[in-house]
């Protein structure tokens, strides 16, 4: 028994260790396949940067040369004896530069103008609607205040008419009823009493009438003071419409002013830099005129580029 189990065991033994091994060996194959594909992958990476490098350095070889070529025009022209060429070059690249710069703005004022313009249509039409409502709601509380009064006045007209009317009936009543104690008997007047009793009786149920007619008023005098306060809040907000109304007409005539100061300091500058002498020669002209020139060309330029941000600001 002890040797069957010891072969069993190394039979086992030796299962795993081949399974171990075949493990192995799929593991190690698993890893080449993998470096492999990793290899290849940077391979293809490198590749692709190898020919973007290529691509950025011929785009910027490119355009190093065309700026050398302009470059190189300019020094031509300046050993040519042609300062005249060189200054209007300046002159042009300048203008272009404000001009271009000039048109952003402009077209950002105008945007900015549109949008204003639009805000105000907008709290106009707000404005005009509340204002409808307003003239709607007021004109509803009008006809209902005055539907009120004359209810009210209707009530105390026909109060008033009872009132006196029972006041007579009661004179009469006290002039029948003494007129009555000294013509008839005993009997007699105890019947005239127990009438004078229901008459009472029918003046107390007119006189608790009349106090619920007064209720009634009282309760309409408070549904009328309820709906002025109602409409008191749509009266404030017609005036902080009206009020941001205003502010938003000032705001867009103060952008068009400073739309047409920008333009007319732009025609302003075109012309001066249009009537500035040309010399015919270069013996004619010094050279730090020439520089004191072109730099206050730029100083202008500069100055408008600065009005430009501060309008944009």
């Amino acid at each position: 028994v002890s040797k069957l189990e010891r072969e069993k065991n190394q039979e086992v033994k030796q299962i795993k260790e081949h399974e171990q091994h075949k493990s192995t060996v799929v593991v190690t194959e698993l890893k080449v396949k993998l470096h492999e594909e990793k290899m290849k992958e940077l391979q293809a990476v490198r590749e692709a940067l190898l020919r973007q490098h290529e691509a950025e350095l011929l785009r910027v070889i490119k355009i190093k040369d065309n700026e050398i070529q302009r470059l190189q025009t300019l020094l031509n022209a300046v050993r040519d004896g042609a300062p005249d060429k060189v200054k209007t070059v300046l002159l042009t690249e300048a203008k272009e530069e404000a001009k271009k710069g000039f048109e952003v703005e402009k077209i950002k004022m105008q945007q900015e103008i549109s949008e204003l313009k639009g805000a105000k249509k907008q709290v106009e039409e707000a404005l005009t609607m509340v204002i409808q409502a307003d003239k709607i709601k007021a004109a509803e509380i009008r006809s209902v205040y005055h539907l009120h009064q004359e209810e009210i006045s209707r009530i105390k007209r026909e109060c008033e008419r009872e009132i006196r009317r029972l006041v007579r009936v009661a004179l009469c009543i006290y002039v029948f009823t003494n007129t009555l104690e000294q013509q008839l008997d005993e009997k007699d007047a105890r019947r005239f009493q127990l009438k004078i009793a229901e008459l009472s009786a029918i003046i107390r149920k007119l006189e608790d009438r009349n106090a619920l007619l007064s209720e009634e008023r009282n309760e309409l005098l408070k549904r009328l003071r309820e709906a002025e306060s109602q409409y008191k809040p749509i009266l404030d907000k017609n005036k902080r419409l009206s009020r941001k109304n205003e502010e938003l007409s000032h705001a867009l005539r103060r952008m068009e002013n400073k739309l047409k100061f920008v333009t007319q300091e732009n025609i302003a500058m075109r012309q001066r830099a249009g009537t500035i002498r040309r010399p015919s020669s270069l013996n004619d002209l010094d050279h730090s005129q020439e520089e004191r020139e072109v730099d206050f060309l730029r100083v202008q330029v500069i100055e408008q580029q600065n009005i430009i941000d501060e309008l944009s600001k």
